[in-house]
């Protein structure tokens, strides 16, 4: 019997420091079940992007040059409302988890907290939002 090949979501990563768009595709690549459909540096040559892509999750930097990632996140949303996106931020959650949601991520993570990603990631592709435990008691989540 023939081993059974993993699942592959596909993650598209809007950042604009490169070297932190970097180090995100990098972690990505390393996970089994995950691979980069594409890198942006803003949210207008996301908005590009991401149709040819076609990814499973968007995984956006709140700050962006430009419309930022909550401006992204709401257009997405709009035009896609099937594409879960993942906010990553060095924001406090405690003030913009709640914005993120409202424009419609599935998920905030804040960029001090780097070892959840990867699970923020694969709660999102299961259907399930993603939140710090400190915000889910904030929120009622």
């Amino acid at each position: 019997m023939a081993d059974k090949e993993p699942v592959t979501y596909t993650i598209f990563v809007v950042e604009d420091h490169p070297i932190m768009r970097m180090a995100l595709a990098k972690l990505l690549q390393r996970a089994p079940d995950l691979a980069v459909a594409g890198e942006a540096a803003s949210a207008a040559e996301a908005l590009q992007r991401i149709p040819q892509a076609e990814p499973d999750l968007v995984l956006v930097d709140i700050s962006l040059p430009g419309a930022g990632g909550l401006t992204l996140v709401e257009q997405l949303h709009q035009e896609r409302p099937e594409l879960p996106c993942l906010v990553l931020s060095g924001h406090d959650e405690s003030t913009y988890a709640s914005l993120a949601l409202q424009a419609g991520a599935r998920g905030y993570v804040m960029k001090k907290d780097t070892d959840y990603i990867l699970t923020a990631i694969r709660y999102i592709l299961n259907g399930e939002i993603y939140l710090s435990e400190k915000m889910r008691q904030a929120l009622s989540i």
